[in-house]
């Protein structure tokens, strides 16, 4: 596992799960020790309302809800980093054993936030990062009947924050902002100690591959965050001004991913963590083009867990078709010409509902690899896929050059969902001209 992959993990974007984000797959399925199953599940934080908790698995992740996410490689810096260093290790330990012991990989709450609380913690937040910090610290409880004898509290034994009926005070706000910070930096920190000759010879690897691409006349990670930052506006409108802004370089991107196999690509994302909305790209470092973007919210979220049934999906297959389209030719700026067959492919789970999104698959030529199209300067080399829930929300697109590969990987997510749920799974492929 490698340390980027942990640090876009803690405090991020989290989905129900029901949910097969690939984006987890920088977690769950590059991490193959075993002592690290139950920190993948609690790095990969769950903050909604919602009772009774679904489970979480270490081979999902989860979008965030409720509380603010706060990623430790955003935010802990400066004046915030001064006050994690000054706690003793042991802390620290206790902190990450606590998460290790919890049989959930989420968090829960007794009530929503209200829209006051919300408003408050975005100042509140910003006002953290300069150093207004809290007190007190949140109370930590052991059980339920330990509970009772606070308004306030956070339930160890299964990650349960306890709200009084009324609004909190900007005093327990950020007694929840600090708690959150804590527990994702001593999640961090146990990883950085335990795997440091690991992590260090990754990044030293890294390092060489992306000035080994710089020198044969690729792009640097300023210009990817500028080709990333363009993308931003393009795809959804916004500058970034305001938000968190990460990146690092990727070796090689996995190909299982999208059969893409990028020799080398940049992660670029932008947080807005009070707003609870997230933006990720992958742009290639040998030319700066996008590779992958993806989006992802509470709102989203709360969308994405609504069942959508087998007609229901049906019906909305032609609007969403034509939002894709859209999608690639004004977003994209591809022209429809250079591709052939066009399937919209979504999940059916047991027979009664669609999965929460539907991928709009663009095939170059006859669908086959696009290294054996005709060289027709319209065709850029990749077949794209488009992905919605099934509300219209957009959700991501990336890119392959073999389509084979990212039919093999559905089916592979298909077969990991019946063995991990016992339930009946299976991949829909319904071409252009039947999407009515």
């Amino acid at each position: 596992m490698r340390l980027q992959d942990l640090k876009s993990a803690v405090g991020n974007i989290e989905i129900s799960e029901t949910m097969q984000r690939e984006i987890a797959r920088n977690v769950s399925e590059r991490t193959e020790r075993k002592e690290w199953v139950g920190v993948k599940a609690k790095a990969k934080r769950q903050r909604t309302y919602r009772i009774p908790r679904a489970a979480a698995t270490a081979a999902c992740v989860l979008l965030a809800v409720g509380i603010i996410g706060i990623p430790v490689r955003a935010l802990v810096d400066s004046l915030v980093k001064e006050r994690m260093e000054e706690i003793p290790a042991e802390e620290h330990q206790e902190m990450a054993e606590m998460l290790d012991s919890q049989p959930v990989g989420a968090d829960s709450y007794s009530r929503d936030y209200t829209a006051e609380e919300r408003n408050r913690m975005e100042e509140l937040y910003q006002q953290y990062r300069q150093g207004v910090f809290p007190e007190g610290e949140l109370p930590q409880v052991n059980s339920e009947e330990e509970t009772q004898a606070y308004e306030l509290c956070y339930l160890t034994t299964d990650s349960s924050f306890h709200l009084p009926d009324r609004e909190l005070t900007d005093e327990e706000l950020l007694e929840m902002i600090d708690f959150e910070v804590k527990r994702n930096y001593a999640l961090q920190k146990r990883y950085e100690e335990e795997f440091a000759e690991e992590i260090e010879a990754e990044e030293q690897a890294a390092r060489e591959t992306e000035a080994q691409i710089i020198d044969a006349g690729g792009i640097t990670e300023e210009e990817a965050v500028a080709s990333a930052k363009g993308w931003l506006q393009k795809i959804y409108g916004i500058t970034g001004d305001g938000l968190e802004q990460n990146v690092y370089f990727e070796g090689e991107q996995d190909a299982g991913y999208s059969g893409s196999g990028e020799k080398g690509t940049y992660m670029v994302n932008w947080t807005d963590m009070p707003g609870r909305q997230y933006y990720y790209f992958y742009i290639s470092a040998q030319d700066g083009s996008l590779v992958w973007a993806s989006y992802s919210s509470g709102g989203l979220a709360d969308v994405l867990e609504t069942p959508v049934t087998l007609e229901e999906a049906a019906a909305k297959l032609p609007g969403l078709k034509a939002a894709a389209t859209a999608f690639m030719e004004d977003k994209l700026g591809l022209a429809m010409e250079a591709y052939g067959e066009t399937y919209a492919v979504y999940t059916v789970i047991d027979e009664q509902t669609a999965g929460n999104r539907v991928s709009f698959v663009f095939c170059l030529g006859d669908g086959q690899d696009a290294e054996a199209q005709s060289a027709d300067t319209a065709r850029l080399g990749y077949n794209y896929m488009i992905t919605y829930a099934w509300d219209g929300t957009f959700s991501e697109c990336c890119r392959t050059k073999d389509i084979n590969t990212y039919w093999d990987y559905r089916e592979q997510q298909a077969r990991r969902y019946r063995e991990d749920r016992g339930v009946t799974v299976r991949q829909v492929k319904v071409k252009s001209d039947e999407i009515k």
